[in-house]
């Protein structure tokens, strides 16, 4: 079976669809996402749909926590202003759908466990790159892939004991490559392969900017930063 692994969507619908679009083309089974649906773009509803209507699997981020709580005392202006904004414009039903997320899933294929986290199993604010991986999430997760979100940044690790990746982020990337991140899993063989895929940045910006969202944000998406 082939699993398509997302993570960090933001609410970036069109982005979305884009890698939906490739995943649908690879032949992919099944979806599953690491966290933070909403949040820095402007289509909430739009994007939640996406998910109820792909029946994409996700756990709770921060935003999307942030939503449920309204607690944005650790955000940024940038990243609090799309939450209060995204917090007036979603409807009360897709609000909703996140009071059923949890802040970990795990799922056993082919006598293989993955396990989705959105920051790291140490803590679900961790923010984890390549350099700070460890193999101890591995063991202590019992995983043999363990799939990360929150830093935007796409990358596979490798050990003895399976892998750690990061798919990277559908929304808002953040390793100098602005084309939306994904992976793909291949539980018959264990093989993961990270891909990109390029969407209509100059759309989202503009709608950003006709939401009165921050302009930083569309800086942003443009430089992959």
């Amino acid at each position: 079976m082939l699993i398509g692994l997302i993570s960090d969507v933001h609410s970036n619908a069109i982005a979305l669809k884009a890698v939906l679009m490739e995943l649908d083309k690879m032949g992919v089974e099944k979806l599953l996402h690491a966290g933070d649906i909403i949040g820095y773009n402007p289509y909430p509803n739009e994007t939640v749909e996406l998910f109820k209507d792909k029946n994409i699997i996700s756990i709770l981020g921060n935003h999307d926590r942030a939503l449920n709580t309204g607690d944005i005392s650790d955000f940024n202006p940038y990243a609090a202003a799309a939450l209060v904004w995204t917090k007036k414009n979603i409807s009360p039903e897709n609000l909703q759908y996140f009071m059923g997320l949890k802040s970990r899933e795990s799922f056993s294929l082919n006598k293989k466990r993955i396990v989705l986290i959105h920051g790291s199993p140490r803590d679900v604010d961790e923010y984890i790159y390549p350099e700070n991986t460890s193999a101890h999430f591995l063991s202590s997760t019992k995983a043999d892939v363990l799939v990360l979100g929150h830093t935007h940044v796409q990358f596979k690790k490798e050990f003895s004991l399976g892998m750690v990746i990061n798919p990277g982020s559908v929304g808002q990337p953040r390793d100098e490559n602005p084309d939306a991140a994904f992976a793909v899993y291949d539980s018959s063989n264990g093989e993961l392969k990270l891909h990109r895929t390029s969407y209509d940045i100059e759309k989202v910006i503009k709608d950003l900017h006709n939401a009165h969202l921050p302009d930083k944000l569309g800086m942003r998406l443009r430089l992959g930063l």
